[in-house]
């Protein structure tokens, strides 16, 4: 017989369960050294550790005047083994919250670079699908962020307005508050200096159209309710039409990573121009590219997924949703040519990208499908003739949305299906989901928006729940002089 196998050896990794809370938190291996672990050192981050806890008396769990005898176990072949008492066992509460983002620097240039972080290993990974090498989060903004205040300072507006809604301490939270205000502040001044009064593109013009469109992220984690964003928008589209006119046919990857950035939030803009009676500001924009993109091309977005093609094809609903009665069949025509287009839009597989893990992609091609049934809502909603297929839609969205665990990172940019799909049900088991996979969202990203299509949602359905005719979310959007992104 051959040796005896050895005794299998447990694999312990106690620097990941005793390291520092910012690699803890970042889930990565700590080597434990103190006060500044190697890792902490080496990406020049802060090394925040967990206060020690101290030991305490409490005079309502020992009320003996006597301390209380140690006790001993007899071990046979071991030293006696003394347990503590009661009054040894009694600690002090830990802190309230370990996120190491909630200790801020007590100056400005240290709080800056702590956000700048926030806004690298928090705040993308919370609003992105996955984590792709095309971010424009990363790839673009922040490398301008080194060049350029004005981004610089969005990035600061954005990330403390997040951090204002995850930290614990309300004292922390006003103070991150005020300083996401006086940043956004230095945002438009920094705009205003560019921006000229007369034609022609602004200085800066580039840096100038990423701030715009980080502002409208942050109107959006505000709960803006005002048109304000969709004169952002047209503010963007005004710009990258110059810049296409002066290109000379050729588009750099700045300008077009700027252009799907804009695609994504037109896309909700189009929607909303509706409600807000903003229809005669054509959300367009000129791209020399348009004819090379198509639907085989596969980009995983950091807010669409594989949706961009889909996102562009809602933006045209908007040109299509009013008749002209001189060319009423002009108008249909486009109308089934644009619907033709939404249900035969097809994609690449995303698990033939490499790197990009299995559930991911499944998660990105039900994101996709969402998109695809919210848009075919939105197009039927515009045309009495179809209005009866709206509900075997809002159905399949409901059913892709279900196909995409709650926590996965594809929920950040449900919200625009979730609400198409969510104001036409009208039963209560899907009504709950829906409402259920809101909190769930909203818990994770901390949007605004996210609470206020909650409201319009609870009033859409209160006349369907107690038996009645539900409303139509443009109409209380109307009445509300409400005016959000979904993005």
């Amino acid at each position: 017989m051959g040796d005896p196998e050895r005794p299998r050896q447990r694999k312990f990794a106690p620097r990941s369960r005793q390291g520092c809370l910012t690699c803890r938190a970042r889930r990565k291996r700590c080597d434990g050294k103190r006060p500044i672990c190697q890792s902490c050192t080496r990406l020049n981050m802060s090394c925040e550790w967990e206060a020690q806890r101290k030991i305490v008396s409490t005079s309502t769990t020992v009320t003996a005047t006597e301390p209380e005898p140690e006790t001993e176990i007899e071990v046979e072949d071991k030293q006696a083994i003394t347990l503590p008492t009661l009054q040894e066992l009694t600690v002090s509460s830990p802190v309230p919250s370990l996120d190491p983002w909630d200790s801020l620097p007590v100056n400005e240039v240290a709080e800056k670079k702590h956000l700048l972080r926030y806004y690298v290993e928090a705040f993308i990974p919370s609003v992105s699908v996955a984590d792709t090498p095309h971010s424009f989060y990363t790839g673009l903004y922040i490398p301008w962020a080194f060049e350029c205040d004005g981004v610089l300072n969005a990035i600061i507006a954005l990330s403390s307005a997040q951090l204002a809604r995850r930290t614990a301490f309300e004292d922390r939270a006003e103070h991150l508050r005020a300083v996401s205000s006086k940043y956004q502040r230095r945002c438009y001044a920094f705009l205003a200096d560019r921006v000229p009064q007369s034609s022609g593109p602004p200085r800066d013009a580039f840096q100038v159209i990423g701030i715009v469109l980080l502002l409208v992220g942050l109107e959006a984690l505000n709960g803006e309710k005002s048109t304000r964003w969709l004169s952002q928008m047209k503010c963007v589209r005004d710009i990258l039409n110059m810049l296409s006119a002066q290109s000379n046919g050729y588009e750099s990857w700045e300008i077009g990573s700027l252009r799907r950035h804009f695609t994504y939030h037109n896309a909700m803009a189009s929607l909303m121009a509706r409600v807000s009676n903003r229809r005669s500001e054509v959300f367009v924009v000129n791209s020399i590219m348009d004819e090379a993109v198509n639907a085989e091309t596969l980009t995983v977005d950091p807010l669409m997924g594989i949706a961009y093609y889909i996102c562009r094809l809602i933006t045209r609903i908007q040109f299509v949703t009013s008749t002209n009665p001189a060319f009423p069949h002009i108008t249909e025509a486009a109308f089934a040519i644009l619907e033709q287009e939404i249900l035969q839009w097809t994609y690449g597989s995303p698990m033939d990208i490499p790197g990009l893990d299995l559930p991911v992609a499944l998660d990105l091609i039900a994101l996709a499908e969402t998109y695809r049934n919210a848009a075919l809502i939105q197009l039927y909603r515009t045309s009495t003739a179809h209005k009866h297929l709206i509900p075997a839609c809002a159905s399949r969205a409901m059913q892709f949305v279900s196909r995409i665990p709650s926590g996965s990172a594809a929920e950040s940019s449900m919200l625009y299906p979730i609400f198409m799909a969510g104001a036409e049900l009208s039963n209560e088991p899907e009504i709950s989901q829906c409402f259920k996979r809101l909190k769930e969202i909203q818990a994770r990203n901390r949007y605004e928006n996210v609470g206020m299509v909650q409201k319009v949602l609870e009033e859409v359905w209160r006349p369907a729940l107690n038996g009645q005719d539900k409303r139509d979310w443009e109409e209380v959007l109307k009445e509300w002089g409400w005016s959000f992104t979904l993005g």
